[in-house]
């Protein structure tokens, strides 16, 4: 539906009632998610045109200039962008992904920032070590802590109904007697099944067939062949020696944005600390190594300097 001249949905059409409407010490799950059952714009739009001089959409040429060794991931969001403007659907939909790779490639850190340069709002859920399906399928009504399915959670939050939603160390998970959350996460992908996807709390069915999924996984042999059918799976390397300057500054803006500052307030760096940096990176090519460094970095840093609040 258009409203406002901008593309919506209605996730669900109505949350039957749980008997709680008149209680007026426990708040009714129709009353505290009703915000599902109105329009919610499919966003993103201001991520698909193409900048001036250039033959991609805006989320690919940023994303490549950033990381040119992720070629490949960004190769299939510039085709699925440009298939949408194509198809005159001006929002992000982009297939399920799965971006797998060893530790410290920068595959979270990729999914990250399509996240961020979206428009559409997003979240993130680790599945390490989980062994039941409560973290994404939610919990049913009667239980203690009852409360809709993860995505539909982060639809509520980002007011869109088509956010990013990162599924981080899927090759981690593991079934249990609360059940298997890479089970919960197929009917969840497909999105012939995921426009009708039936949540436990809302007792009701949910329109999850326009959410972004990201993957990651540093193995896929781990990973059952149902799972691997409904993703493109993404292999990435990491980046390389060559890419150290590039790399440092772009952590050094993203250690700044999470403190919420600009890169030019944070603790100038010295040049043997930023040598040293440089360094470890080529010696390691690790990603998350060399943010932990630059945030080390800069928390010692401020301790020995002063800074007005304005």
């Amino acid at each position: 539906m258009i409203v406002e001249g901008k593309p919506h949905i209605r996730p669900c059409r109505s949350i039957p009632s749980d008997g709680n409407e008149n209680n007026e010490w426990v708040a009714s799950i129709p009353h505290l998610y009703d915000c599902l059952t109105v329009p919610l714009p499919l966003a993103g739009a201001s991520a698909l045109p193409r900048p001036r001089g250039g033959n991609e959409s805006r989320i690919a040429a940023i994303l490549r200039a950033e990381a040119p060794w992720m070629a490949t991931a960004i190769d299939r969001i510039a085709d699925q962008c440009a298939l949408n403007l194509w198809a005159g659907r001006p929002w992000l939909s982009l297939r399920p992904m799965l971006l797998t790779g060893p530790p410290g490639a920068g595959k979270t850190h990729l999914a990250q920032r399509i996240a961020d340069l979206s428009g559409c709002g997003s979240a993130l859920l680790s599945l390490a070590g989980v062994s039941s399906n409560a973290e994404l399928a939610g919990n049913p009504r009667g239980f203690r802590h009852q409360q809709p399915c993860f995505p539909a959670m982060t639809m509520l939050k980002t007011g869109t109904a088509n956010p990013v939603v990162i599924i981080d160390e899927i090759d981690k998970a593991a079934a249990g007697n609360m059940g298997d959350p890479v089970s919960t996460l197929l009917g969840m992908l497909e999105r012939s099944t995921a426009a009708r996807f039936f949540d436990g709390c809302l007792a009701v069915e949910i329109d999850l067939s326009h959410v972004n999924w990201i993957l990651t996984a540093n193995r896929i042999d781990r990973l059952p062949a149902p799972l691997l059918s409904r993703v493109d799976v993404v292999e990435v390397a990491g980046p390389g020696p060559e890419h150290a300057e590039l790399i440092l500054a772009t952590l050094w803006r993203d250690v700044a944005r999470d403190v919420g500052l600009l890169p030019s307030a944070l603790p100038g760096i010295e040049r043997g600390s930023e040598a040293a940096l440089l360094r470890l990176f080529r010696n390691t090519r690790s990603v998350r190594r060399l943010r932990r460094a630059i945030e080390t970095l800069v928390a010692v840093s401020a301790r020995h300097m002063s800074r007005t609040i304005n």
